[in-house]
């Protein structure tokens, strides 16, 4: 048999086991022992891996306990590792602090209790630096509290803060913390920011009387935008709280538009609501809007025409009446017989209807027809004006619009005027 070389080795290495008390068995069991997981740990560890698995955070997802446990007692010495050995006190200010673990626990680093630190706001905002330039930026009240006074666990989950309305009054009935958010934010409450979805109502709590006016006169104003529209900001900011008018009447959509001096005539919480005493005279501008009296007045020239708008109209959408400056056709004449013949911005273009226009109205200046009306027992009594002078005034109908020829063709040849035998319309004889 021969010896090959393979075979001292072998045997060299079976030496060395038994030398150390290991069998070559056993040598090849403990090779085969699988490494350590998480999973072993928790079969000791039951209430740290409950925290892990609840509260973790990164130290769950990110890392496993042997990131942070590299040994375990007895064997090894660094068993709790330092918290700066992953949180560098040069990587971020809050990491600089001390005493990690009055706030942090290791197993669950989300912090869960606040109400035992009596002031955690300098550490706070070590983290949370927006909310620190928040507060500097817009001081308040809310500046001057401890963290701690709002916020009873860390986060922004039901029971974790307190809701607005557990100190402050709602401005009105039916409040929810979405609604104070809409306007306020809790660490800059007095920089308002509103949206389109902010109810006017809410503004009703600090400006009554301008709401009431808005509601009361406010037009457009009132059904097609809310506060948040123009009012896109609020004191103390500096800009954004009250706007042009311009930014919605532009110039350019209407001749009216480019006046001057919006103010002047309008208010915007009730913009109908116009002082027309504010402007002489106030006719130019009356007529950038109202172009047709304009037009009215240059084709029918009267004195009306000489007059400034606020002479009859002291209010907008309010008109004096006729009699107010005229006497009227007869006692018992009414502001809307007035307007039955006479429009106010062409009060000399006399137009009437068919109907509706009593006989005296007309007999205040036409006194012989209306006698003679009076006194005759024919039809013709029974008319009213208008009848046969319609449309407009001086309009004298024939007499055959009504009656043809209703004689024999050779008496309407000899009498083509009816008068020489009716004697006339108002007096007619048969």
């Amino acid at each position: 048999m021969r010896f090959h070389p393979s075979h001292l080795l072998t045997v060299l290495l079976s030496v060395l086991l038994l030398s150390s008390g290991q069998t070559p068995a056993r040598a090849a069991a403990e090779q085969t022992v699988p490494p350590l997981t998480d999973a072993d740990c928790i079969k000791c560890h039951r209430q740290p891996a409950r925290d892990i698995a609840e509260h973790g955070g990164a130290h769950k997802t990110a890392i496993g306990c042997f990131d942070c446990h590299q040994s375990h007692p007895p064997a090894g010495k660094a068993v709790i590792p330092s918290c700066s050995d992953c949180h560098g006190p040069k990587d971020a200010a809050h990491f600089a602090l001390q005493g990690c673990q009055d706030c942090h626990a290791p197993h669950a680093p989300g912090i869960s209790d606040l109400s035992a630190l009596p002031d955690a706001t300098a550490a706070c905002l070590t983290c949370h630096e927006a909310v620190g330039k928040d507060f500097k930026q817009h001081p308040s009240l809310h500046a001057d509290q401890a963290c701690t006074d709002c916020h009873s666990g860390h986060g922004l989950a039901s029971g974790q803060f307190s809701p607005c309305l557990d100190c402050h009054e709602p401005h009105q009935d039916g409040m929810q913390q979405q609604d104070c958010t809409g306007c306020h934010a809790p660490h800059r409450p007095t920089a308002y920011a509103f949206s389109p979805s902010t109810p006017t109502r809410w503004c009703a709590a600090c400006h009554e009387e301008t709401v009431a006016s808005l509601d009361a006169h406010g037009g457009a104003h009132k059904t097609a935008i809310t506060c948040s529209d123009c009012h896109q900001n609020h004191p103390p900011a500096e800009s954004g709280v009250i706007p042009a008018c311009a930014d919605c009447h532009a110039p350019g959509a209407a001749e009216h538009y480019r006046v001057d001096g919006c103010l002047r005539c309008h208010n915007p919480h009730e913009p109908l609501r116009i002082d027309m005493s504010a402007v002489s005279p106030v006719k130019p501008i009356c007529l950038s809007c109202h172009a047709a009296p304009g037009r009215e007045m240059h084709d029918w020239p009267s004195a009306h025409a000489e007059m400034d708008c606020n002479e009859c109209h002291a209010e907008h959408g309010l008109a004096s009446s006729c009699l107010d400056c005229h006497d009227g056709h007869s006692s018992d004449m009414a502001y809307a017989d007035c307007l039955k013949c006479h429009q106010p911005h062409s009060p000399t273009a006399l137009q009437f209807g068919q109907s509706g226009i009593a006989p005296q109205l007309c007999g205040s200046c036409h006194r012989q027809p209306l006698k003679e009306l009076g006194a005759t027992d024919t039809e013709h009594g029974n008319l009213e004006c208008v009848f046969c002078h319609r449309r407009t005034h001086k309009v004298i109908l024939s007499c055959d619009n009504c009656h043809g020829q209703p004689h024999d063709a050779g008496i309407h040849r000899q009498f083509s005027d009816c008068n020489h035998c009716h004697q006339g319309p108002h007096a007619l004889r048969n």
